[in-house]
């Protein structure tokens, strides 16, 4: 049995190179007075993941190179799918929004074929995608990206490497110029950052508890609680958030007396407020849960 024959080739499972085996190889050999080459095409598997690609070697024997190892004709490798060199595709793309996924995975394809210019122009594209989505206004990418920093949806850091990928964009777009291979790697791995906060994390730790810092989110804390308590029995507000209590990073004060205004004049409904009872300190103000509001409406409509 023929020994198979060992590669090392780009894997885009494993993100770096490594070993691969050749399945199958059809070469094609060009012996001309113009020219002396030979291409070899490839099924190879990686030996770790065991991911198929497709590769093709050209050999140029009429362009002689000189290395530390000496003289030696010219080589190149082609793999397809394309990869970027020792990187991850974002995973949970499903999770950002169609447009901003699209123009992501293009931007990330044109860097994988070394289009480097139009990989920095989706890129830029990308963080303009983003702040569509958001409803970030602003009457250039500066501002809009500023504006991303004010609404708290980049920290301050962010934002000024967001700037950068703008000026890179800016170059390319504008005054045709080729970035450097670094730069548009880290690049790359700011948008990725971004896209990965913004959407990707924001929406897998959605069931995650979170800090209630306004209003809303207290409303929000407070009705989840609410659906919990079963009994019937008057209650006060820390007795009702329990332990979720630690979720309040402002004053539960001020948040309960807006909460009190809000049950007299009928916005919040799935709690009613007696009038308060004199305590050993201060009054104190408990709340019944109308539990009618949190029943589920079971009626088959056939």
């Amino acid at each position: 049995m023929t020994a198979l024959e060992i590669v090392k080739s780009d894997c885009r499972s494993c993100a770096r190179s490594t070993r691969h085996e050749i399945s199958a190889e059809v070469t094609n050999r060009v012996e001309e007075w113009w020219a002396n080459e030979l291409d070899s095409w490839r099924i190879i598997r990686c030996q770790g993941c065991h991911t198929y690609s497709f590769q093709m070697k050209h050999e140029d024997f009429d362009e002689i190179e000189e290395d530390e190892n000496g003289l030696h004709h010219a080589v190149s490798f082609d793999v397809y799918p394309s990869v970027v060199k020792n990187h991850h595709v974002l995973t949970h793309t499903h999770l950002l929004p169609p447009l901003i996924s699209t123009i992501y995975l293009q931007s990330v394809k044109a860097l994988s074929q070394y289009n480097n210019v139009l990989g920095s122009i989706g890129l830029r594209a990308c963080i303009e995608a983003v702040c569509n989505h958001l409803d970030i206004s602003g009457t250039n990418l500066q501002r809009r990206i500023d504006q991303l920093f004010k609404a708290g949806h980049v920290s301050n850091g962010d934002k000024k490497r967001l700037h950068a990928i703008r000026f890179l964009g800016n170059d390319a777009a504008h005054e045709i110029k080729q970035p450097k291979p670094l730069d548009i790697r880290i690049a790359l791995e700011i948008v990725e950052h971004l896209l990965n906060t913004v959407f990707i994390l924001e929406s897998r730790a959605a069931g995650l508890e979170t800090v209630a810092e306004n209003y809303a989110d207290f409303i929000r804390l407070l009705e989840s609680c609410a659906s919990q308590h079963k009994s019937g029995t008057s209650i006060n507000l820390l007795g009702l958030l329990g332990k979720r209590r630690r979720l309040i990073a402002a004053s539960l004060d001020t948040f309960e007396t807006q909460l009190i205004l809000d049950i007299e004049e009928g916005k919040i409904t799935f709690l009613k407020a007696p009038p308060s009872q004199t305590g050993e300190e201060r009054e104190l103000q408990l709340y019944e849960v109308e539990l009618d509001y949190f029943v589920q409406d079971d009626d088959i409509p056939f």
